[in-house]
Formats: C-alpha cells, sequence, structure tokens
C-alpha cells in the first residue's frame, strides 16, 4: 500500500510503501531494534508482518507491524515499532507509526469478521509502569485508541477512519508541515 511520511529534516512529504514481501530481513533487536519480529511472526498463529519503507530509500525499514487475527476473527496489533533512526532526535521520518497503525485498522476492515470488523485490538507492555502510562497517553491522545485495561486497548470504527484519513488517505505536498 502506498502511504506519505513525511522527511523530518525538509518537512516534505515523500512516497512510502507498506508491504509484506521480504526480501529485505524483518527487524531484529540485533540492529537496535525492540522487538524480533522476524521470530514473533512464525511464533504467532494467523499472523503477517508488514514493513513501512520510503521510496526513497526502499532497502532501509522505516517501521514494522505485526497484524495478527486471534481465533481467525479477532483484528490483533501483536507489535508495531519504528526504526530506531525514527525515534531519536533529530528523525529520519514522522507518520510512520500513524501510517502502519491506520494499516492494521484497515486490515481490521477486511479481515475482521462479525462483530470484529472495524475492530483493532492491543496490548502495550513497558518494563517501566510510568513508561507503560506515557505510551497509552500518546496511543489515547495521538490514535483515538481507548484502554480497556491494564493494558489492553482497542481503536474503534470512528477513530479507525479518521486515522485513515489522516495517514493513508493523504495525498499530496500540501500537507506538508515543515513548522511541526
Amino acid at each position: 500500500m502506498k502511504v506519505r511520511i513525511l522527511r523530518v529534516e525538509n518537512g516534505k512529504l515523500v512516497g512510502g510503501t507498506i508491504r509484506t514481501e521480504l526480501a529485505i530481513r524483518l527487524p531484529s533487536m540485533q540492529n537496535g531494534w525492540t522487538f524480533n519480529f522476524d521470530k514473533q511472526v512464525r511464533r504467532l498463529a494467523n499472523a503477517t508482518a508488514y514493513v513501512l519503507v520510503s521510496d526513497e530509500t526502499p532497502d532501509i525499514i522505516e517501521g514494522s507491524l505485526i497484524f495478527q487475527l486471534v481465533d481467525k476473527k479477532i483484528p490483533y496489533m501483536a507489535f508495531v515499532e519504528v526504526a530506531p533512526h525514527n525515534k531519536k532526535k533529530p528523525k529520519t521520518y514522522d507518520y510512520v507509526a500513524g501510517c502502519l497503525i491506520a494499516f492494521a485498522f484497515k486490515q481490521s476492515l477486511i479481515k475482521g469478521t462479525g462483530d470484529y470488523k472495524g475492530w483493532l485490538t492491543f496490548d502495550v507492555s513497558e518494563e517501566r509502569q510510568e513508561d507503560q502510562i506515557k505510551l497509552m497517553a500518546v496511543y489515547s491522545r495521538k490514535y483515538g485508541a481507548v484502554k480497556v485495561d491494564e493494558t489492553t486497548m482497542y481503536i474503534l470504527d470512528e477513530a479507525g477512519h479518521k486515522l485513515i484519513d489522516e495517514y493513508l488517505n493523504r495525498e499530496s505536498d500540501s500537507d506538508d508541515i515543515a513548522a511541526q
């Protein structure tokens, strides 16, 4: 799927692609990532790994996602992470996490069944409680996620469609926000 991500150094939108073909290796802890995506996708039933790459550098992964259908019906964002070079200041690209989360929600519309269509569930688990609270607040504020219990959150229809409009349907450089 084609997306647009923000090159931070100049505030310009550039093309990107979310894909499943894995001509490049999935991110791992050995490369500075938090998760070993290859190991995780192999251990999860009904799971697919996706990577987001910039069209400018298609051999460099900017972010990764594992989408799973729990019990073959419940859409679940098992793992999502932006590349280490998109976490530190100055980061290379912004909007990477938003594109991946919006894409996961779109998959929930396509692959979810029954009451679970348009329902994206995920868990937030950090080593330190204060980090977990901060991350959950980001998911809530930035992506419209709702907290269900201590670790579980979900994104429902209205918030999910807003994410799709904001991150997946972005068309032109008129949306560039150099001042952000």
